[in-house]
């Protein structure tokens, strides 16, 4: 079953830019699983002690036969959330709730959520499966970007890839982005960021007025 993680959160600890910074899911060395890492794409990974404490209520999944999820034991590392074992014939998932954040007085307090998808080779089209999912379609460079089960035309996308630390991508009127290249074996990466929902509420007893989503799709080319 899934393991929560609460963590007291303290604004001076978190001076990031929040554009800059992505979560994902990447295969870990030697093949010996899966993590989530939060980072800004080709710097360090964020640890714990430090950012990583951020994020609250951490869970994952993968797919079965019949579609229906199975959820990682997640685990926190020292620079990771680890998932658990590669299946290379199935994407794997996370999710992971920040707490409220409002950094200036005249800003309106948000609630971010992170939305993460990780697509081995091969694994060809898939259907959404979050909130906000950046959804592969089967072909090369290709995804679509969903909202609560729809198309979400528009949205603005980053790309990140061996050759390009960050080029902002724009989602078409159906949702659907295209890689620009993705011939250099690697690692790639889209991701939405901080899409604003006029959705309030409360997070441990935090009144927040906006729910904020943000979303990565990883995949390897080899």
């Amino acid at each position: 079953m899934i393991r929560p993680f609460l963590v007291l959160f303290v604004f001076s600890l978190l001076p990031l830019a929040a554009s800059a910074h992505s979560l994902w899911i990447e295969e870990l060395p030697e093949h010996s699983g899966l993590g989530v890492r939060f980072a800004q794409w080709g710097d360090d990974y964020e640890t714990s002690p430090g950012h990583l404490d951020s994020f609250i209520l951490v869970s994952g999944w993968t797919l079965d036969d019949k579609g229906q999820p199975q959820l990682f034991d997640v685990a926190k590392r020292k620079d990771h959330f680890f998932l658990g074992k590669v299946d290379h014939a199935r994407p794997a998932f996370a999710q992971a709730q920040f707490t409220v954040r409002k950094l200036h007085d005249d800003k309106p307090a948000r609630c971010p959520i992170f939305y993460c998808r990780w697509q081995p080779e091969g694994a060809g089209a898939g259907t959404p499966a979050m909130t906000m999912d950046i959804v592969p379609t089967g072909k090369p460079g290709e995804a679509r970007v969903y909202f609560r089960g729809k198309p979400l035309g528009g949205v603005e996308l980053l790309f990140f890839s061996p050759k390009v630390s960050e080029q902002k991508l724009q989602a078409d009127a159906e949702g659907y982005v295209h890689a620009p290249d993705i011939s250099t074996p690697g690692q790639y990466l889209l991701a939405v960021a901080r899409y604003s929902e006029p959705l309030p509420g409360f997070l441990n007893g935090v009144a927040f007025e906006i729910t904020s989503h943000s979303a990565s799709l990883y995949w390897t080319v080899k």
